[in-house]
């Protein structure tokens, strides 16, 4: 028998506080008037999320043990990024209005133009839907539940050394200066790349930072490391949620060898201990930041020695937090560390980049053919800066010697340098840090 805190519900699905223990749904048999009353709202709404409750709880139990994908994988992940039109359609197996009700709700939330139908749900409650793969949820129920069980974790206050301190006025102040702006919104393009990292912060990150602003004061840790993980996580966000960062890993030296990078081996180790504990399951950091920063392939660049703060992080602010010990001195200074210290850097002489299939290059701002562009029987316009070449007969119905005029920008196989050259009427690419080249290749619609 398994005793669940159950909440009535109230117009368009969402969900309030109003506790009541249920062991299972009420019989049909009752013909007290109070009675009767009462059971018209707990048979419309909360027996049935009681019932989804009870069955998500015994799937849990039996997944104990178990060596299976982790749950979260699902709504976190990139399956879930590669399917999201899908998720955004599905709804339950179902002609129940409530539940249909809630399952848009939730995809509505997910998008942005709701509020989330789980809010006031208790964390176990949260946690069970999350973590249930048994089909009772949609994949965007199961995501709008993680979402708000990330904003309801232990509050930094189980510190007493923080009660007085006013993380939120610190966060504005070390991010924002003295006004907090409006959260700006993804993907990252060339209007918007020189904006600053901590605006793309969403409303949920920017109340953890602050938390994290307190703790971290009242243990006497240096607020870089808070500066540097915010910047980080907005970063993440002003690339929509990393999706716009290429990997690190698919560069190539100057001599056209290809590079690859990952974490010393502390930090490899770090970064498995925090994939791999339990305190991912309930912690208020993004998972899926958390999976996209601990993936060499994308954080290896970022890392500026700041995995072991990470860790702490993702600890403290979890249901495992009242646990943590003190921070210590360890991070009472903030350590400066060069990106070449702190990763492994390795040329594999085995794979090396293919020549150049540049058709055209500018030099001090002139443009001329390549060998391959001439041989590829391009001419070039020196003073548009367009390529042209031959159509044959066969091919097109024009008078013979007719051209067709390809703009530079459109030829084939250009390069990110040409890109960057061609796109006058953009607003110039700054260097925002690590995976910068990266972040420019996917801002550019060629």
């Amino acid at each position: 028998m398994i005793n669940l805190t159950s909440y009535a519900s109230i117009a368009h699905g969402r969900l309030t506080g109003s506790p009541v223990n249920v062991v299972s749904p009420p019989t049909q048999h009752k013909t007290d008037a109070s009675l009767a009353t009462s059971s018209r709202v707990t048979n419309s709404t909360v027996s049935t999320l009681a019932h989804q409750l009870s069955e998500a709880a015994t799937r849990a139990e039996a997944r104990r043990g178990q060596n299976t994908p982790h749950p979260l994988d699902s709504i976190t992940g990139d399956t879930y990024l590669a399917n999201k039109t899908q998720h955004d359609a599905e709804l339950p197996k179902t002609a129940t209005p409530e539940l249909l009700a809630r399952a848009r709700q939730a995809t509505a939330f997910v998008n942005g133009v709701d509020s989330n139908p789980f809010k006031g749900l208790a964390r176990d409650q949260l946690s069970l839907i999350a973590h249930d793969e048994g089909g009772a949820f949609t994949t965007h129920e199961r995501r709008a539940a993680l979402q708000e069980m990330q904003t309801v974790a232990p509050p930094v206050a189980s510190s007493p050394r923080s009660a007085g301190i006013n993380g939120r006025d610190l966060m504005i102040s070390r991010l924002f200066g003295h006004r907090e702006p409006s959260v700006a919104q993804p993907p990252a393009t060339f209007e918007n790349t020189t904006q600053s990292a901590f605006e793309f912060l969403n409303r949920d990150d920017r109340a953890l930072i602050s938390d994290m602003y307190a703790y971290a004061q009242a243990e006497g840790a240096d607020l870089g490391y808070v500066d540097r993980l915010a910047w980080s996580l907005g970063h993440y966000r002003h690339l929509s949620d990393g999706r716009q960062l290429l990997s690190g890993n698919n560069g190539y030296d100057s001599d056209g060898y290809r590079v690859t990078y990952n974490f010393k081996e502390e930090d490899a180790a770090i970064a498995s201990r925090i994939l791999k504990g339990s305190a991912i399951n309930s912690t208020r950091l993004d998972p899926g930041y958390l999976r996209h920063i601990l993936n060499p392939d994308y954080g290896a660049l970022s890392n500026t020695g700041g995995m072991p703060f990470l860790e702490q992080m993702v600890i403290k602010f979890s249901g495992e937090g009242a646990s943590l010990p003190s921070l210590g001195n360890e991070f009472a200074t903030l350590k400066t560390v060069k990106i070449n210290d702190n990763i492994v850097i390795t040329t594999n002489k085995n794979i090396k980049l293919p020549p150049s299939k540049v058709l055209a290059a500018s030099v001090n701002g002139t443009w001329s053919l390549t060998e391959e562009g001439k041989a590829a029987g391009y001419t070039l316009d020196k003073a548009t800066g367009k390529l042209q070449r031959a159509t044959a007969a066969a091919d097109n119905p024009a008078p013979h010697g007719s051209t067709s005029p390809v703009p530079v920008d459109k030829a084939p196989h250009r390069t990110l340098l040409e890109a960057l050259a061609t796109s006058r009427n953009r607003a110039p690419m700054g260097v925002t840090g690590p995976g910068y080249l990266f972040t420019v290749m996917r801002a550019i619609n060629p």
